[in-house]
């Protein structure tokens, strides 16, 4: 008698699925628990001055209407914002006179708005930036609630401020 033979039949590798995504969650969470994206702030676009005087050399007096006070002439108007220490507008200067004291409220906005505009309503204004220098306790929010009433006033030719720079105060 013979012996039967069992026919084998042929089976492939079988692999482990369970370890397999184990492994896969596991690299899924190192990922997530390691990424660090970039902070916005990182990623803004700001218009900062030139390394070298806003000024021109020659300079000569000119007398704002209403009689305020005298603004040298110049291209750039120089705007000088002093901070306390929570980080507020404390005081806002204006070449050489003081346009706004206290906390940066929106009368206070208007009250800058409104001496800006009388500035650039002049036919014969030879400002055509204006440079913000600002006290290294202001904080962020508070300049740029600055730039945005900086950036409404119009030219003599009717368009809009757009060359807004800032810099910090020198002590």
């Amino acid at each position: 008698m013979g012996r039967r033979r069992r026919h084998k039949t042929k089976k492939g590798v079988e692999l482990n699925l369970a370890a397999m995504l184990d492994m896969a969650f596991q690299l899924l969470t190192f990922f997530i628990l390691t990424f660090k994206p970039a902070p916005v702030e990182g990623h803004l676009a700001l218009n900062m001055p030139p390394p070298v005087p806003q000024t021109k050399v020659e300079r000569s007096e000119n007398v704002v209407e209403g009689g305020g006070p005298s603004i040298q002439q110049s291209e750039a108007l120089h705007l000088f914002v002093n901070a306390n220490d929570l980080g507020d507008v404390e005081q806002v200067k204006l070449e050489n006179s003081v346009i706004a004291s206290g906390q940066l409220t929106d009368p206070m906005k208007q009250v800058i708005n409104r001496r800006l505009k009388s500035l650039f309503d002049l036919q014969r204004t030879p400002f055509d930036r204006i440079q913000i220098e600002v006290d290294r306790r202001l904080r962020y929010e508070e300049l740029m609630k600055l730039i945005e009433v900086c950036s409404k006033q119009k030219l003599p030719d009717g368009s809009f401020m757009t060359k807004i720079s800032f810099v910090e105060m020198e002590r």
